[in-house]
């Protein structure tokens, strides 16, 4: 095989590619990247890790056709500190060895045989939809903190639930402790359906989703493929069922306040610099965050073994007083996936949850709701 491009195409389909690759594995073939180039001067780039897998089409200059595989890490490397220029790879088919060339640099590496390599899925298309990438970038941006980090007894939670329900797209995630439900409008019209997509593909998501074009998603029964044009990425679902959120945000709450964001982000922030640095609390629920809600205010204070943090927030209230203790993290991610500036939270007992919506009462394109944790003093 013998293909030429320049470094920057290169590297931009490099680093694509790479977000789908394991850094460490038990089987080498899966820390590498596959190269596979046709005579006709199409090359498809491909990292598959068996959860997910993306696949970069380009159009290069092909004397020879072929395919092998690279490790990653070095590959990438090599092309980063390359100079600028055209660069040249060629592959002796006998012993997969790689000589990658770019001016007056040379590297020679070994290659592994391509064919061993993981194929990408094939998908039975059961519907599809076109979603903007700077929509579908901010509906994950705004409940990937909610996901589950580790598999607990239900590893369902691990990821966010893609609901298509009476034309909207509901994305959904929780990890037990707390709740993002966001909601957006469709363009096309599709029957009802959901699938859960897992929280690792929807971190690499994020880094690839740009802010203007769109993205074909099509759905299978077991995986989605998101086609981007230049390069398309396959992610496997993830089974079971999910949370039945919608009885957990239909309760009644008889106390609302509505305030300022950004005061009441400053006060938890204030408070996060002693939870942070008391070594003793090795779980943020050890040092809670203490609302004291009277009088058109939250009293915030908190109480760790570095010291004490108290601090008042104006807001308009309805309803009873109250005290409740909170994840200061937990609250502070709550707040910060909001763009309003001025937003409404709703209790209703020191023992349930707080839920975080647009002050409109028309308004239901989000709901965050952080259960609370209790309070020894």
């Amino acid at each position: 095989m013998k293909l030429s491009c320049s470094k920057g195409e290169l590297l931009d389909i490099v680093n694509t590619v790479q977000k789908a690759v394991m850094p460490k594995s038990t089987m080498p073939i899966l820390e590498c990247i596959k190269i596979d180039a046709s005579g006709d001067g199409h090359v498809v780039i491909t990292g598959n890790n068996l959860d997910l897998c993306i696949e970069y089409n380009a159009e290069m200059n092909v004397p020879e056709g072929g395919e092998v595989a690279l490790t990653s890490k070095m590959f990438g490397e090599i092309v980063r500190r390359l100079p600028d220029g055209t660069v040249t790879l060629t592959v002796n088919p006998e012993n997969n060895v790689t000589k990658i060339q770019c001016g007056l640099s040379e590297f020679n590496i070994q290659g592994l045989n391509g064919t061993e390599y993981p194929a990408a899925p094939v998908l039975d298309e059961k519907y599809s939809f076109h979603i903007e990438q700077p929509v579908l970038k901010k509906l994950i941006r705004k409940t990937i903190a909610f996901v589950a980090a580790a598999e607990g007894k239900r590893p369902v939670l691990t990821g966010a639930l893609f609901e298509i329900k009476n034309g909207r797209l509901n994305v959904v995630a929780s990890d037990g402790h707390r709740l993002a439900i966001v909601r957006q409008e469709l363009e096309e019209e599709l029957e009802n359906s959901k699938f859960i997509i897992p929280g690792t593909t929807l971190r690499e998501l994020l880094k690839l989703l740009k802010d203007e074009g769109d993205v074909k998603v099509i759905v299978s029964d077991r995986h989605v493929m998101l086609d981007f044009a230049s390069f398309q990425v396959y992610t496997r679902l993830l089974e079971g069922d999910f949370l039945k959120y919608e009885s957990i945000i239909s309760v009644v709450n008889n106390i609302e306040v509505v305030c300022e964001k950004r005061y009441i982000m400053d006060s938890l922030e204030r408070a996060m610099l002693l939870i942070n640095d008391d070594m003793s609390a090795h779980s943020e629920n050890k040092s809670p965050v203490r609302f004291s809600i009277a009088y058109n205010k939250i009293d915030v204070s908190c109480v760790t073994g570095k010291g004490q943090v108290n601090d008042t927030v104006d807001v308009e209230q309805k309803g009873g007083d109250l005290i409740i203790g909170f994840n200061c993290r937990f609250l502070l991610d709550a707040l910060s996936a909001c763009d309003e500036q001025r937003i409404k939270i709703e209790f209703s007992a020191p023992t349930s949850g707080c839920f975080i919506r647009p002050i409109d009462e028309n308004d239901d394109s989000y709901v965050y709701m952080v259960l609370p944790v209790r309070l020894y003093n």
